[in-house]
């Protein structure tokens, strides 16, 4: 059972125990009825518009956070606001994530990265993960300037996005460039079906006996083109809940191409007019594996527009 499956268990029979504690006058108890009412309502609706998909049961289930899987590598400098990400936590354990450079002294990764980190050492202008001497600026941030969305629960893929502060500005190379946030326009009516790009270090699939060879490669940069998913086809790949239609995008898991596990924080790039926009970040996918055809979730950068302006003094 995933996270966030063990997470929804237990609000549910949280909420129930409680109903069950209450003085029968008690108004507590009348808005848990409502809750638990609503909630039965909703799961019914979903059931009801997932029927037409016919998805096998193993597909509709929890998620976890999200490496590129059957991608291709990158070239040099194909990618040069791609950030590489080591989060270093407690008891000498460390996490690794991607992110995406926005402005010169601000890099945009998924909330769920930070959870738990005490400090972020950043490495950019570098095709090679968390490689000093291949990257051309590497910087060390200080939890003070972690800046998590405000409407983070603390786990899940729901408002899952942060703003690090570099402590001074990235030096512009052929190597290192900014990203234009996602226009207002670009919306699921204009998205869906279009070709988009998602890229990240790590596991290039599911298979655990990795050789030498594989993990020299998984080193290095990789992405994939995909497709941007239907939103309700995506919806019903999962619990109903754990994704949203205006806080979300997916993209098309089929042929097991997307994000894989440690690719999280990392960008979902769609281009435009020759120019490429930051229209994602990976968020999660399917607990039972990468290659498996499930969707990879991506947090909705135009539901966010309005707070990456205001916290990075960027012009709208």
């Amino acid at each position: 059972m995933g996270y966030l499956k063990l997470c929804l268990c237990f609000v549910i029979l949280f909420r129930q125990t409680q109903a069950r504690n209450a003085k029968p006058d008690d108004p507590d108890e009348r808005d848990e009825d409502q809750i638990t009412i609503g909630w039965q309502v909703g799961y019914e609706k979903w059931q009801r518009q997932c029927e037409k998909y016919e998805l096998p049961a193993t597909q509709q289930e929890a998620a976890i956070s999200t490496r590129i899987a059957n991608g291709e590598l990158a070239q040099k400098d194909m990618f040069p606001y791609q950030a590489g990400l080591i989060l270093q936590l407690g008891q000498g354990k460390y996490r690794q994530c991607g992110g995406s450079l926005i402005t010169l002294q601000f890099v945009l990764t998924a909330a769920h990265c930070l959870i738990d980190s005490t400090r972020a050492k950043i490495y950019l202008g570098s095709n090679q993960y968390a490689n000093a001497t291949d990257a051309q600026n590497v910087f060390q941030v200080e939890r003070q300037n972690f800046n998590v969305y405000p409407g983070y629960l603390g786990f899940g893929g729901y408002n899952d996005l942060a703003l690090l502060r570099l402590p001074r500005p990235a030096t512009p190379t052929s190597s290192i460039q900014t990203i234009p946030l996602a226009r207002p326009f670009m919306q699921q009516s204009l998205l869906e079906g279009q070709l988009v790009t998602t890229l990240g270090w790590g596991a290039l699939g599911d298979n655990l006996n990795v050789t030498k060879e594989q993990e020299l490669e998984e080193d290095l940069l990789h992405y994939v083109t995909v497709r941007v998913l239907e939103q309700q086809l995506c919806l019903c790949y999962f619990l109903p809940g754990l994704v949203s239609s205006k806080r979300h995008i997916c993209s098309d898991g089929r042929g097991g191409r997307g994000g894989c596990q440690g690719d999280s924080g990392g960008p979902l790039v769609y281009r435009w007019h020759n120019v490429s926009y930051l229209i994602g970040l990976t968020t999660f996918g399917s607990a039972k594996g990468c290659e498996l055809g499930a969707p990879t979730v991506y947090t909705r950068v135009t539901a966010y527009l309005d707070w990456i302006v205001s916290k990075t003094n960027m012009e709208s």
